[in-house]
């Protein structure tokens, strides 16, 4: 089913149409990917998917629903609110007869639409959207008892150093046409490689950018680049949305010395009422 209503003001906010064009034009999934989301899920692992019915909220291109499929996962719905995103999703997980991309909003999530799963996931989106709260609500009514909730977000820890110039970067390439700062991104690229390749980085995610290909570590600098919003998180900020969320117990890890893995468990005795 094809939502058609309009995108409501905060989705606007949290560019989906900026990230649609992104996932368009790097829409491919490279094997390597599978071990940048090993590292975002933290201790959670891609092996827990085995099995479970699933939720991605923000799937962009369908990519970490494809490695949830892979991993063993009964079921996934991916859900977003860009057409762009929608499409290649549709096209990288047309070969599982499991999977259900749809259209919809973080806000507008609904069990009497989707249905309630054992796990929803959000990695990579909610630093991005203008009312994470709310949103947090939503993906959680779709949490079945005994179920969990995954994010990935960005952190304020691990940044303090990169994070003005980051700021100060996007600060005016979001505001930049999207095709001038894919051509920004393109030549940020060319000049960092090489730094990137041989620079001694004390910090595990920028040691691990050496693994990745030119075309992975481009597409990630024009992500940066992109969204109108994006919250830099500490632990306190990260107990506090967590602690926002009924009859969850949390468990919060720092990852790549840049990032927060946060699994938050329902209770089995919970009755997983959307409120």
């Amino acid at each position: 089913m094809v939502d058609s209503l309009p995108l409501d003001a905060r989705d606007r906010r949290g560019s989906p149409d900026r990230f649609g064009y992104e996932w368009a034009t790097y829409s491919t999934i490279l094997p390597e990917s599978k071990h940048q989301l090993e590292r975002w899920l933290g201790s959670t692992g891609l092996a827990s998917f085995r099995g479970k019915r699933v939720m991605d909220v923000g799937c962009g291109m369908g990519r970490n629903p494809y490695w949830y499929l892979d991993a063993g996962a009964t079921s996934v719905t991916a859900v977003d609110v860009d057409d762009q995103s929608l499409e290649a999703a549709r096209k990288n997980l047309a070969s599982f007869a499991h999977a259900r991309v749809e259209k919809c909003s973080a806000y507008d999530l609904e069990p009497s639409r989707f249905g309630r799963f054992e796990r929803v996931t959000c990695i990579g989106v909610l630093h991005h959207l203008d009312d994470p709260e709310t949103a947090l609500q939503r993906m959680w009514s779709c949490v079945e008892p005994g179920g969990d909730l995954v994010l990935w977000c960005y952190a304020k820890e691990g940044n303090r150093l990169f994070l003005p110039v980051i700021q100060a970067v996007r600060a005016l390439a979001s505001r930049t046409p999207i095709r001038v700062n894919h051509l920004l991104a393109k030549g940020i690229a060319a000049a960092a490689w090489p730094a990137l390749r041989l620079a001694p980085w004390r910090t595990d995610y920028y040691r691990k950018l050496r693994t990745l290909s030119f075309g992975n570590v481009e597409s990630i600098i024009f992500d940066q680049m992109l969204p109108h919003i994006a919250h830099y998180w500490t632990r306190a900020d990260m107990q506090r949305l967590a602690a926002g969320i009924p009859d969850g117990s949390a468990t919060i890890e720092f990852v790549q010395g840049n990032s927060w893995h946060v699994r938050i468990t329902r209770s089995k005795a919970s009755e997983g009422a959307a409120r």
